[in-house]
Order: C-alpha cells, then structure tokens, then sequence
C-alpha cells in the first residue's frame, strides 16, 4: 500500500462503543505474527508500533463498534470508506486480511503507550500559552488550526508531542483531493496580479481554483488565472515550535491534556 493512501487508514474503526464480540481469539500465533509483518509494512507508519496512535488513530483498544467481529473487519480494510479517507485495498489476499485482523484484534492484549504528564497541569499549560488563539477544544477557541476537541481520539500521544515541537513535520492529512490526500494546513502565500498579497493556510484546491484563510480568520477565494504567484511552504507550519518554550514536564503534562481529549481507553 502506498505511503500516501494510508496515512488516515482505518480511522474509521476507531470508534469506541460498547463491547462488542472480538474476534481473533482462535488464531495462531503463527497468523498473528504474520499479520505483525503485513501490519509492520502497510499500517504502521500512520497507527504506530504495536498500534499505539501515530498520524491515525490507536489500534489497541478493547472494542471497535465499526468492526464488531473479523468479518467486518476484514471488510473494512478491503472495501474501505472513500469518503472517510480510507481508501481500497484490493493488494491482499484473504488470508492476508484474515491473518491481518487476528493481528489487530490481538492488539487489545498489549499495553497502550503510557502516558506521564498530568492532564490537569496541561489544561492550564494549554491557557497560559494562548492555544485557544487558533484552536478549538470543548467548543472554545479559534478555528486558524486544527480542531483539537477529539485529537486524544484520532491521535496517539507520540504524534502529539510531535505537533507542538516540530509542527511542520506533522500536518494532519486530507482525503478532499481523493485517494493521494494532501497536507493541510500547509502555509502557501498569494500574490494577486492587482499586487494583493494574502498568507495563510491552505483550505481547499482544485485544478481551477484555491482558497486560503489568514490567520485572522479571512477567508479569500481564488481563480487560479487570476493570480501573479502562488508559493506554498511543504514541511513548515504557521504554529511555531514549543520546543524550547516548554519544560520537560510541561511538554508532558501538555501531551497528556490534549492526549485527554475525546480519548475513549
């Protein structure tokens, strides 16, 4: 599977309900630990080692209300939610998708990646340094970022700490361009052929036209033949890096606030 076509596969599965009947229970060890190798090669760039969380959700909960038993699943990984950002995956054989799902119902059994911070010094770490300025959490907040009222949700803690130290590096992903996806958030700066300059993020692009918003929350629409230069920055983020504004224990307590959010163990 392509690098690009798995960066938000399986988000779908990840949403927690009531416990539902896992499958995998009869599986070998052997499937199992085949299904670690396939998983190693397709999966876990976005969902992690031993699925803890990466740039898509954590695998290793204990129920997964969109996939209740192996058949579903397997379903799931092979026909995908297009519209969700999971695409098809026609690459594998059934026994693959068999041994691939012992191998994620097999994840419940391991320990999620711990967590040291204190989530309530994080909350007070997330106000002091003014995150409500471009993001939405609990339903307050700017919407210049990303919406972060379910991120504990959607991404494991690693990711997370990635986001605040290294921002650029980690830009979320979007299914809007179809199957190969494309960063948002990506900083891009408009030069209109009238001299009008706008910097901002990327909100949506097609072949025709672009749509930027600034950091003041202006939205601005643009036909692409209407425009001197477009110049996009890949690999850099409008969110500055917190690596040397933050304590170690900060940084924790940080990761384990917004780790809080939306999380379901």
């Amino acid at each position: 599977m392509r690098h690009e076509w798995i960066r938000t596969s399986l988000v779908v599965l990840l949403v927690t309900g009531p416990a539902a009947a896992q499958g995998g229970q009869d599986a070998s060890a052997t499937d199992i630990e085949q299904g670690k190798a396939i998983f190693g090669g397709a999966c876990v760039v976005c969902h992690g080692i031993d699925g803890g969380g990466a740039m898509a959700p954590p695998l290793n909960r204990p129920t997964l209300q969109s996939a209740p038993d192996d058949a579903a699943l397997q379903m799931v990984i092979k026909e995908g939610i297009p519209a969700r950002g999971m695409p098809r995956v026609r690459r594998f054989t059934d026994n693959e998708l068999r041994q691939l799902a012992a191998y994620i119902r097999s994840l419940p059994r391991t320990s999620r990646t711990p967590i040291t911070g204190n989530a309530t010094a994080g909350a007070a770490v997330y106000d002091r340094m003014g995150c409500a300025a471009c993001h939405i959490a609990q339903g307050q907040g700017g919407s210049f970022g990303p919406q972060l009222t379910n991120i504990g949700f959607a991404r494991g803690p690693e990711y997370l700490r990635q986001a605040i130290v290294e921002p650029g590096a980690a830009l979320p992903r979007s299914a809007v361009m179809g199957l190969r996806g494309y960063d948002e958030y990506v900083p891009i700066q408009v030069v209109a052929r009238d001299g009008r300059t706008v910097r901002g993020v990327r909100v949506n692009e097609d072949a025709f036209t672009l749509q930027v918003r600034e950091q003041s929350g202006a939205l601005h629409s643009f036909r692409k033949a209407d425009v001197r230069s477009i110049h996009k920055e890949p690999g850099a983020s409008l969110m500055p890096s917190y690596r040397t504004r933050l304590s170690s224990t900060e940084l924790d307590d940080l990761v384990a606030y917004l780790a809080s959010l939306g999380d379901a163990q």
